[in-house]
């Protein structure tokens, strides 16, 4: 949706945080460190957390940086939300499954707020949890492979940003991102519990003595992105809460690689066949 008169909306959010900030400073301290922090809210126009971001992708201290302490002065600003429960996370698991090159990167949640709770939060809000896994350089998701979940609903939406070219070794490649929206609805019948699969592959690593090269996910971003149902056009928000949920199992993936002192040998044993095949394929055709 286009948003329209963004100016009023701004001014609005600007009049309600120096509102909320003076009511915060007549309180006593006990009282204003529980006063309700801002979130931040981003235009309906825009379908993606990570469009802003995507220099942090492919920056050398990007894995220094968390998304949600970016801030978009132009689109992106506070707001307070008064009188809205909204689910909060209580458990976050994640661990790396399968072997070889192609393994699958599985998140279980679990949702404080649960049954009644949710099922009255969603009756009132369109509400999407948005999961942003920054990959280690040598790792990849493949774009055409995860629109297959969104067309089998398994997911709602997913981006890939940064480096999406399928073909380059870690050498040569960049780090990229995956944003992934789920509904929350499946989670109201499984005792507020989700999982999530999320297929990742290993690019060819560059070569190391140890003959395996090993590389980290950092936790990732979750966010809880929703709207009132009966939102118009010209005033449409999403309201982005952080659920900071605890930091995840670090997952590593060692990744078989080639041995530097072995280069010498496998490549005159690789010029060797082809010459031998290559006379093999001259030969057969002067023959026959």
């Amino acid at each position: 949706m286009a948003v329209a008169g963004g100016p009023p909306l701004l001014a609005a959010a600007l009049a309600a945080a120096w509102i909320s900030i003076a009511s915060a400073a007549s309180l006593p301290p006990e009282q204003a460190g529980k006063s309700q922090k801002p979130i931040n809210c981003m235009p309906c126009s825009r379908t993606y957390i990570g469009d802003a971001y995507t220099y942090t992708f492919t920056d050398q201290l990007a894995h220094h940086r968390g998304l949600a302490g970016i801030t978009d002065s132009g689109e992106l600003y506070n707001v307070l939300t008064d009188d809205v429960e909204v689910p909060t996370l209580s458990e976050l698991h994640r661990q790396l499954v399968g072997e070889g090159s192609h393994r699958r990167l599985v998140y279980s949640m679990k949702f404080g707020a649960c049954q009644d709770a949710m099922v009255n939060f969603l009756d009132g809000y369109d509400a999407h949890l948005v999961i942003i896994e920054k990959l280690p350089n040598g790792v990849f998701a493949d774009p055409f492979e995860l629109q297959h979940f969104v067309e089998r609903k398994v997911f709602l939406d997913v981006a890939v940003f940064g480096d999406t070219n399928l073909e380059l070794p870690s050498a040569l490649s960049n780090r990229s991102a995956i944003e992934i929206h789920l509904d929350l609805r499946p989670s109201t019948s499984t005792n507020c519990n989700l999982v999530v699969d999320l297929p990742l592959h290993a690019r060819y690593p560059p070569l190391d003595v140890s003959g395996y090269a090993t590389f980290e996910f950092g936790s990732p971003d979750l966010f809880l992105r929703y709207r009132k149902k009966e939102t118009h056009s010209d005033s449409c928000l999403w309201v982005l809460k952080n659920l900071e949920a605890a930091p995840a199992e670090k997952a590593a993936w060692r990744i078989p690689c080639g041995d530097e002192a072995h280069i010498g040998f496998v490549s005159s044993i690789t010029f060797l066949l082809a010459l031998v095949c290559s006379i093999s394929i001259v030969l057969a055709t002067l023959i026959f």
